[in-house]
């Protein structure tokens, strides 16, 4: 037996069969995909560094091609182009072998001679773009080819730059000025007479054009201080890289040990660089300020520079597998660098581990679903009775039709909630919601006795009532009645009231109780408009009919009063009483006086808020006040979506009138008040409050002028 007091917790025999069948089918689940999960994830590393192999072999392979290329290029020229030719000869000799060059070899710029005596001959392809030297230009659109003259000269070296298209035809010449550009003191140069064979120099960027790439060079056969040369752009090494990128967020770079950017998918527009521009200096792969390049770098770093590595970083939160390779053929300073999201790496692990899910998953509810059938026969019934309290404590009424059960209590017990439904439902239609939901919630006491708190009491009645229905059959009446207090009570509740009670052709209404409200007066007043532009339509319809309009007249005044529940032990009605409300029964009577439709006291006015229109009616002494009392009318308020609360515009338009009679009146100047007053009403002739002040300005006028 359990102690007293402990607390039991209970289990449906449904609940622990699905429980422990489920827990037993994860497990097994759990352990088949973790298996093969992990057996995945070690053959996508390896397929991952399979294919990082090959794509590395295939940029050594488009290097050393080029190198081959361009290295029996330089052994022809080397052994038969005269180097002691002039160099307006040499630049005719020099420009077809750039041109058969150019159709094996893209990445070829230009080739050269450099002599011992300072002359050098440069013939160049204008793709990479136009020297500075030649300017810009119409007459260079066709131009295809630059040469670069170098002559030594008694005062030193000169150049002269020419522009031909691609028939040879001169296009522009730059006369020959003053250079310090001299072959002899060039890395090439150098390289070349000391070494009997091709030599190969680092990446380095060109001086004369926006590009980075390297010079094959080697020294002349026929003539020693004369050394023949290649320049190729790692251009071509850029679109290699770029259709060797599969997937698409696969990212290729090659860079030097020092950072230096040599190739890259988008490395024509990332070489544009200022920077770069400015210190003739190759791209760094920190001024790129792209993160995942410089993640794959500073990774390569942290591994001790070392080639043949493979790497795991993050950059922006996201997971990388990278690997670096020497890229070697006589660049062995050169790194080719491989990044691909984790993600995208094991996507297709990661998408067989979903399917493996996915069926798990599917036997585990096809299990369940075995297993549920079988209980749900019993359980369902009481299931679905207490989904049907849970919703009436919630006060949803109406449901779909019950399965009959064949198990007498729950039958019993289905028909006790319906009885317990239709009460409930029939009771909330005698008494307020709000009460009927505090009184189920146990926040409001059903006690008789009431308290004192702030209240906004609205009255209501039909003009002419009495006489429109002695002209209708009682049922006539009892449907024109449910009509008219349907529409204008829908909106009141819709505004927050609590109705009180219907009255014959009235309506007692209050804000602020049950439920509490800071707002209580501005809802008020929103109420009483919605009521009567709802009822201006109603009336448009009524009178469409062929029937009378039921014209209402409301009077609302907020103060102190009691609230609770006032009568008997057996019979009980929430309401409020007190001074406040008699008031606002009063007002509304007042505005058969005035011709008016909403009549506010001035509190109500005060704490009604900014987005409310009132005017200015009359100072007055209520029935059962002592004092006079300013009374004001409701005109209009200004709510964003609904433009139909606001005031009329003849109202608009005459009430700076209004409001300067009033001035004039409470002057003394009667006659001039009388005056304005009189156009008011030839203006607006059915604003009877107009008439009432014009009749009294003349009452005071004629007073006045009695001696």
């Amino acid at each position: 037996m359990s102690q007293a007091g402990r607390k039991t917790f209970l289990w449906s025999l449904q609940a622990v069969v699905a429980l422990v069948f489920t827990v037993i089918v994860l497990l097994i689940s759990g352990a088949l995909i973790g298996f093969n999960h992990h057996q995945l994830t070690t053959l996508t590393f390896r397929d991952a560094e399979e294919d990082f192999s090959r794509i590395t072999d295939s940029v050594r392979n488009e290097i050393s091609g080029s190198l081959r290329v361009a290295s029996s290029v330089l052994d022809t020229m080397s052994l038969t182009v005269d180097p002691n030719l002039s160099i307006g000869q040499l630049a005719i000799i020099l420009t077809p072998v750039l041109k058969d060059l150019g159709r094996l070899l893209p990445a070829a710029m230009g080739v050269f001679i450099g002599r011992g005596d300072g002359s050098h001959i440069l013939v160049q392809t204008l793709d990479g773009g136009f020297p500075p030297e030649l300017g810009t230009g119409p007459d260079l659109k066709s131009a295809v080819l630059a040469y670069m003259l170098v002559q030594p000269t008694t005062t030193g070296e000169t150049v002269e730059w020419v522009a031909v298209d691609s028939d040879g035809r001169e296009l522009r010449r730059v006369p020959a000025r003053p250079t310090d550009f001299d072959p002899r003191r060039r890395p090439w140069y150098t390289a070349s007479q000391a070494s009997q064979g091709i030599i190969l120099t680092p990446p380095y960027r060109f001086a004369n054009v926006p590009e980075a790439g390297v010079t094959m060079a080697r020294q002349s056969r026929q003539r020693p201080d004369a050394v023949f040369g290649i320049d190729m752009t790692l251009a071509s090494l850029d679109q290699y890289l770029e259709r060797l990128r599969f997937p698409p967020d696969l990212e290729l770079i090659v860079f030097d040990r020092s950072g230096a950017l040599i190739a890259h998918p988008r490395g024509a527009a990332l070489r544009q660089f200022s920077r770069a521009d400015l210190s003739n200096q190759l791209l760094t792969i920190d001024d790129l300020k792209l993160p995942l390049l410089s993640g794959l770098f500073h990774a390569f770093q942290d591994s001790g520079n070392g080639a043949g590595r493979n790497l795991s970083f993050n950059v922006g939160g996201d997971a990388y597998f990278g690997r670096t390779e020497q890229v070697g053929e006589g660049f062995d300073n050169l790194i080719i660098g491989i990044a691909i999201p984790y993600d995208t790496m094991m996507g297709p692990a990661e998408q067989i581990r979903s399917i493996l899910l996915l069926v798990s998953a599917v036997s585990v509810i096809a299990a369940l679903i075995i297993v549920l059938l079988a209980s749900r026969r019993l359980a369902l019934p009481l299931r679905t009775a207490t989904d049907d309290i849970r919703r009436i404590m919630k006060f949803e009424f109406g449901h779909a039709r019950r399965i009959p059960s064949q198990i007498v209590e729950v039958l019993e017990l289905s028909r006790a909630i319906d009885t317990l439904e239709l009460a409930l439902s029939n009771f909330m239609r005698y008494v307020p919601t709000a009460l009927v939901r505090g009184i189920i919630g146990r926040r409001f006491s059903s006690e008789l006795g009431g308290i004192r708190q702030p209240i906004t009491v609205l009255f209501s009645d039909v003009a002419g009532f009495t006489t429109m229905a002695e002209a209708l059959d009682p049922e006539q009446v009892m449907n024109k009645t449910s009509r008219y207090f349907s529409e204008i009570g829908s909106e009141l509740i819709r505004s927050g009231a609590t109705i009180d009670k219907y009255i014959g052709d009235s309506i007692m209404a209050f804000w602020n109780a049950p439920e509490m409200r800071e707002d209580h007066v501005a809802l008020a007043c929103l109420g009483a408009l919605r009521a009567s532009r709802r009822l201006d339509r109603l009336n448009a319809e009524f009178i469409a009919e062929g029937g009378a309009p039921m014209r209402t007249r409301f009077g609302l005044h907020t103060g102190e009063a009691v609230v609770g529940n006032v009568g008997s032990v057996d019979r009980m009605n929430y309401t409020v009483l007190g001074h406040t409300v008699n008031m606002a029964s009063r007002f509304e009577k007042l505005n058969k006086r005035y011709g008016t439709t909403i009549l506010v006291s001035e509190d109500v006015r005060g704490a009604a808020g900014t987005n409310f229109l009132f005017r200015f009616v009359d100072k007055t002494i209520p029935e059962g006040a002592h004092a006079e009392i300013a009374v004001y009318e409701l005109l209009g308020a200004d709510v964003p979506d609904e433009p139909e609360l606001a005031a009329s515009q003849e109202r608009l338009n005459t009430l700076p009138f209004w409001n300067e009679a009033l001035v004039l009146c409470e002057a003394g100047e009667w006659g001039r008040a009388a005056e304005t007053l009189e156009e008011l009403v030839a203006t607006a002739p059915e604003d009877t409050l107009f008439k009432v002040q014009l009749q009294r300005c003349r009452i005071h006028a004629q007073t006045s002028r009695i001696p």
